[in-house]
């Protein structure tokens, strides 16, 4: 799989976070999970054509059960909604039995609530083309996500497991999108003010203000080279 199409999804089932952040063609994909579409107070089906209405990427919806029968059923559910979507599965014994089982029938999987370095590998060998290994949650446990990362694209690097793809998901501030692509994040999953953060900088605004200014004094704000006429002046001055 050609991990270069997929770099940014938005974590989120907020429509219009996502269709602005879709409006700057800047995001892959999109990642929701049970908490976030219950807080939107919609179903999956009314959140996917919502979001289907301006954004054709992979959509990130999760399979729920607690047996390999339920976890399929649900899944399959989600994938004849559309074929594009990825169904997440909890990266846990049954989940991923029943991973492997869906990559079988050609269900789009992303194994997800990773933390252990080995469930990102039976993960990658049971098909699942997407896994969602959490920073954030593991931080608040003690534990370091980021190294965590590190240690699974090792272990996919070493059994050649090239199919695939490693978001990074959890993910609290700009910082730790620096540092789980460091690590060998293929992707990360943000929040959209994560996503508007890594477009911003204080003294990137103050330089722009400054230009602004500048060119507006100079004339030189139009591509034409025109000078701006300043409407407070007075009429003889124009």
């Amino acid at each position: 799989m050609d991990m270069s199409g997929f770099r940014i999804f938005l974590d989120t089932a907020e429509v219009d976070e996502i269709r602005a952040a879709a409006s700057t063609g800047l995001i892959n994909g999109v990642a929701t999970n049970p908490r976030k579409i219950m807080l939107s107070g919609k179903t999956y089906r009314q959140v996917l054509d919502e979001i289907r209405a301006f954004f054709d990427g992979p959509i990130a919806f999760q399979a729920l059960g607690r047996d390999i029968d339920e976890v399929c059923r649900h899944a399959r559910e989600i994938h004849a909604m559309d074929p594009c979507l990825a169904v997440k599965v909890t990266a846990n014994g049954f989940g991923l039995a029943a991973v492997k089982r869906l990559a079988a029938e050609g269900v789009r999987t992303n194994a997800t609530l990773i933390y252990n370095p080995t469930q990102a590998l039976m993960a990658a060998l049971a098909g699942s083309p997407f896994i969602s290994p959490f920073i954030g949650r593991a931080r608040m446990t003690g534990s370091d996500g980021i190294a965590a990362i590190g240690t699974m694209r090792q272990l996919l690097d070493a059994w050649n497991l090239t199919e695939t793809c490693i978001i990074g998901a959890s993910i609290k501030d700009v910082e730790q999108v620096i540092q789980v692509i460091l690590a060998g994040a293929h992707s990360v999953a943000i929040p959209f003010a994560v996503f508007e953060a890594m477009m911003d900088h204080p003294m990137t605004a103050l330089g722009l203000e400054g230009f602004l200014d500048a060119a507006a004094q100079s004339g030189n704000g139009r591509a034409d080279g025109a000078r701006s006429v300043r409407t407070d002046e007075p009429a003889q001055t124009r």
